[in-house]
Order: structure tokens, then sequence, then C-alpha cells
């Protein structure tokens, strides 16, 4: 799900300030990973939409997936691809509610090349494109904002609208069979809704028919040649023949499944259990053969593919299917999903990267290419929930994970390739973390912060040595004796805390700054005596801690929107160097000169695909911005860059 926040493109612009600021430090680098949109197969290469990027599979040897690369990011978030005579066309959304087509050329499979742009295709201060579908040379637009629109693209670098149908506003997924265009999503007021629209004149569809499936039991509906398959708790089939009279014409309880895919007369069913295949010759009443097993928890995306049945999980796999006996189907090959589907956090040590991903755990990656390099994946129970790992801390060769909906685990990092579990820590809730040495600093966020003090000298047996409640700590930072926290104010006070950890029994707060009372994220100076805060607000504030006791705001600087929400912002996180701090926030990361630190001016912002959640800076300079939904961007120092004035 994509929320309100406002996101752009690569383009790097400078907006006005109070007083001039430094020239900008970073250059945009590469971008990856991200939400996963429907793939698509053309010869021998696989496509995979994930945020603003495609990557590239040379599937020559389908038992092999060999990832060939990714293309530049796309303005925004891309939500669906279509291909169109030798171009693929990625429909890209931004929260910001701009949106558009980037063209991609297919010259050379293995390297698509933006072309072309298309964003006029209609005339609205909102737009939402969610679906692709194509027929011949006509493509089928579908806008959840707008309708459904009909592009002429006989000419595939100048698409041309040839008209536009109303009524049909959910496009999470669309097909094409014959003269039947489906296309199914979430309704406004929940469950799920599939359309089926007459194409049999292309240039002029008209809304046929349309049903509700029930949302208690279907999570997710997958579009077939004459049938819509809903699944979930159910799983539900719905006879499209006679679209002014869809009928529902089986139903029967499954073990949880949120993908599906049609292969003729065999329906395999995706979920955490594995694949529960079904003989669906009569579709009337499918029957239920076996259930194999494969690593498909959290399946985001499904796909019938000229390589096989395809399963995109939410846990950075690809898993492609054997089907040389179609009721006895094989895990034919998998392959790893660079940087990931959503990586929450990010940390180095020497020459390897590690990001937290959500709904597993640990992947490890080289520093410099990102490319993958191994995972972790930890022993939870199988649910996004226990598994939202969300913090990251690397110390002395472990890695030190919060999972929201469990607590602490703890890997040993000795073999980048292949972590293993040192130990764990319940504790419900968990964002925050820290590691130093012997002394671990852990902070959660839900129905009342807990700051807690872990000694994991013993790592299998990690003991808690003190606590203290706060109200929800966003993040933390340790600097000597003192810890740093940036609480928001749903249960006490927000801003600024600084804790005196000298002892790990009695962790007590020694000074408050509250003139951020919803501070989500902050930077501290190594020697303790400048916390930078990033503020809900938008704004980034600059307090001086140099008296723990007493800590005084001494500069700020807001943070300006973007033209369609001028005065809407939110700084998420920030990290300092070189007398600039890079504040990620709504619409990318802002560079703003603290150099004086009771003057802050902001200066040039560098755009990503959706809200900034954190920002990184490794041991070489390059800043990491996470957006989660539009993937990872990086931003390289400019060579006249220099980054030495004491921060981590």
């Amino acid at each position: 799900m994509k929320f309100l926040h406002a996101a752009a493109c690569l383009l790097l612009g400078a907006f006005a300030a109070a007083a001039a600021p430094r020239a900008q430090t970073l250059e945009f680098a590469t971008a990856g990973g991200g939400a996963v949109a429907p793939p698509v197969a053309r010869g021998d290469y696989l496509y995979v939409a994930t945020g603003a990027t495609i990557g590239v599979w040379d599937m020559h040897d389908p038992a092999h997936p060999a990832f060939a690369g990714r293309t530049a990011p796309a303005v925004g978030a891309i939500d669906s691809l279509v291909e169109v005579d030798g171009y693929l066309y990625a429909a890209w959304s931004r929260p910001d509610a701009t949106a558009g087509i980037t063209i991609y050329a297919l010259d050379v499979p293995a390297q698509p090349a933006v072309a072309g742009e298309f964003d006029d295709y209609v005339q609205s201060d909102f737009k939402g494109p969610l679906g692709l579908a194509a027929s011949g040379s006509h493509v089928y637009l579908g806008d959840s904002q707008n309708g459904l629109f009909v592009l002429d693209a006989q000419q595939p670098l100048a698409p041309a609208v040839l008209g536009q149908v109303e009524g049909a506003y959910v496009f999470d997924s669309m097909a094409v069979f014959g003269t039947q265009l489906l296309a199914s999503g979430n309704s406004f007021l929940g469950g799920r809704i599939v359309d089926v629209i007459d194409i049999t004149d292309p240039a002029a569809p008209v809304l046929a028919g349309s049903t509700s499936l029930d949302g208690t039991l279907v999570l997710r509906a997958a579009l077939t040649d004459g049938y819509a398959i809903g699944v979930g708790n159910d799983l539900m089939v719905y006879d499209l023949h006679d679209p002014a009279n869809i009928t529902q014409i089986f139903d029967a309880p499954i073990d949880q499944a949120t993908g599906a895919i049609r292969d003729g007369d065999t329906l395999y069913l995706v979920g955490d259990s594995g694949i529960q295949v079904w003989d669906f010759a009569t579709p009337s009443a499918p029957a239920l053969l076996r259930t194999v097993p494969a690593p498909t928890f959290a399946p985001d995306q499904t796909a019938l593919t000229a390589f096989g049945p395809l399963i995109l999980t939410h846990t950075d796999r690809g898993v492609l299917l054997g089907t040389d006996d179609p009721q006895t189907p094989t895990v034919a090959a998998q392959f790893t999903l660079p940087i990931g589907v959503a990586a929450k956090a990010i940390a180095f040590d020497g020459d390897q990267a590690y990001f937290a991903e959500e709904g597993y755990g640990l992947a490890s990656a080289d520093a410099h290419s990102l490319a993958p390099l191994g995972r972790f994946d930890a022993d939870l129970p199988p649910s996004l929930a226990a598994r939202d790992f969300e913090g990251l801390s690397i110390d002395s060769g472990r890695a030190y994970l919060a999972a929201w909906g469990y607590g602490v685990v703890i890997a040993d990092l000795a073999d980048p390739a292949a972590p293993t579990e040192l130990g764990r820590f319940p504790f419900f809730a968990a964002t925050a973390i820290e590691a130093h040495g012997d002394r671990l600093y852990v902070g959660s966020t839900t129905n009342g912060g807990v700051f807690r003090v872990l000694d994991v000298s013993n790592p299998a047996q990690p003991t808690e040595l003190g606590a203290l409640l706060t109200s929800k700590t966003y993040d933390l930072t340790v600097r000597g004796d003192y810890a740093y926290l940036a609480d928001g104010a749903d249960f006490g006070d927000g801003g600024l805390r600084v804790v005196d950890v000298s002892d790990a029994a009695n962790p007590a707060v020694v000074g408050q700054e509250m003139s951020c009372p919803y501070a989500n994220g902050l930077d501290v100076s190594a020697d303790g005596n400048t916390a930078y805060i990033a503020c809900s607000d938008g704004s980034l504030r600059i307090v001086d801690t140099t008296d723990r006791s007493a800590p005084q705001e001494i500069g700020s600087v807001t943070l300006p929107g973007v033209p369609s929400l001028p005065d809407y912002n939110s700084a998420h996180s920030v990290v300092v160097s070189g007398g600039i701090a890079y504040v990620g926030n709504e619409y990318g990361v802002d560079e703003v000169d603290v150099s004086v630190p009771d003057a802050p001016v902001a200066g040039v912002r560098h755009e990503t695909g959706f809200f900034v959640s954190k920002v990184e800076q490794a041991p070489d300079g390059r800043v990491f911005a996470l957006t989660q939904v539009a993937g990872a961007y990086v931003f390289a120092p400019g060579s006249d860059t220099i980054f030495a004035d004491g921060f981590d």
C-alpha cells in the first residue's frame, strides 16, 4: 500500500533558502530494490520492476537465471509493466499525485534504455496509474483516480489517447483475454472487485459487468480466461463468461494463500505452506491434489511466464516452478531480488553492506556493487508482523536486528554469505537499536516506549541490565555514557531525551529538549555536544547538548514542500558529515548546511521515488536513502567533497 507521501524523479534541483547554501556535495550514483510489480517475459529475458527500476534476468537457461543488470530509475515507483512492440511501458506514480509512463527500448534486450516519457494522458491534479494491459497496438491504462484510458500505440514512442472509460477504478491487476479486459483491485469500502470490460471495439471499451468478492475471505484475485479466482482463506471461483451475470461457482476453505497461477487445467495456489496443486479441469469443482513444499512465504506477485509459473516474494526470492508434470511441480530455479523488496535499515562492515529486510532478516551484499552475497532468515513465526525487521546495528562482527513483532536477534557475520544466529531476546515493538561492545541499547514504539540496556557479552543469552519508560522511541544513538533518544509524544513527552547509561542497571533521563514533539530521527556529534533532530513537522532542529542536563535548541530550518503540497513535509532521518546534514524527508534527501549551527541553510534536494524513511552514510562517503516502496537510492560524494568533521 502506498501512503500519501510525495517523492520525485532523479533530477537534482535546488530550492530557495534564506541564504546561499554551499554547493551540493552529492551526485546520484544508482538505485535499486523496492516493491515488486507484475513481471514481463520477452524472448529469453525476464523483466522485474522493483521500486523505480527494472531488473533484467537472462533466462537462456531457465534453470540458472542470471542477473543482467537494472535500468536507470523511472520518475516514480513502478506499479505495472507491459511489453509493446519491442518497448517496455512502465507506469509509475508518486504520492504527490504526479504519474506517467516511462518507455524503455529493448533494442538490446539485456539493457533496456529510456526512450521516452508519456504523462499527459489526462488533465487532472491527481493521477494514479496502477495497471497496464496490451492487445495489439492498443494499450489500456488503468488509473485509480480517473478511470480506464485507451492508448493508440502504433507509434510506441508517441502513444495517443483514443478514449476513456469511467466506472472502473480498480487496477491492481489487469489482463486481456480475447474480447475481454479483466481488472481487479481493492475497493474503497474493502474487499476485492473484479470488472469485466468489453473490448470488442478496442478503441471504445464498455464496462460490461462487475462483482465484489468477500473481503473477509479473499485477499487477492487471479484473472484467467473466463474465470476470476479469489484466494485468501477460501478458494472462490467466479464465472465471467456472461459479464452481466457473473456467478460464483465454487467456494472452499484452504490453507491461506495470497497468490494463484492457472496453467491450463492445473491451478497453483501460493502461500506460506508452499504450492497447493488443484485439478482445475472442471472450474466449478476443482480438486486439491497435493501441497508441494516451496520457499514461498509472503508471495507478492505470481505470473505464468514463458519460462514457467513464477513467484516473487516479499522475502526477496524469485521462485520458478518446473511443470514437466503439471500436477507435481518442482522448484526449478531460484534467484534473489537485489537490495530487497523492503529494506528498512542498512549498515556496513568492511567490504560488505547489510540490509535489514522486512519479512525475513538480513541480506548481505557487496558494499560497492550491491550485488547479493547471502542472507540470514531468522527462525521466527511465519508472519510479516513478527518478522518486521526495522533496525540494524553492526559491531565486532555481529549484526543486531530489531524485529518489531519479536525483539532482538543476533547474527554472526564471520561468513557474510551465510550469517548464523547467535542468540535472541524477546522485546515486543523493538525498533531502534545500537550496539557498543558488550552493551546493546534498544528502544520500542508501540503502546508506550521502553528503552532497554542489554548485556550481550554472551550473545547466546542476552540479559537485561536496566530499562526506562519513554514515549515512542523512533531512533537512538549512544555517545560515551549517554544515549540520545528521538521520541514521539504519543505516550508522554516527545522530542530529545538524553539518558545517562553509565549505570546500566539504572538508566536515567538527565535532560530533555521538546521543541519537536515528534522526533523521527537523529544524529549526534562524536563528542556528544550537538544533536540533529529530523522532525515530523518538516524541520531539522539543531540542539546544543554540551550541558546534558539542559539541552537547548540553537537553530532550525524548515524543509519546503512541492508545488502540489507547498506547506507539507516531514523529516524522517538525518546523518551529518562535513558540515552538511543529509535529511531524509517526504520528497528525497535535502542537503542542509549546518556549518553555522544557529543558522542552518537548506540547499540542494536529491529527489527520490518515494519518501525516505532512513538515511545512512557508508565509510566511503556515499549516502544511502531507503524509501522501501521505491527502493534504495545511492548518492556519491562529488569530486570536491571532504568528509572530515568527526561525525559517525
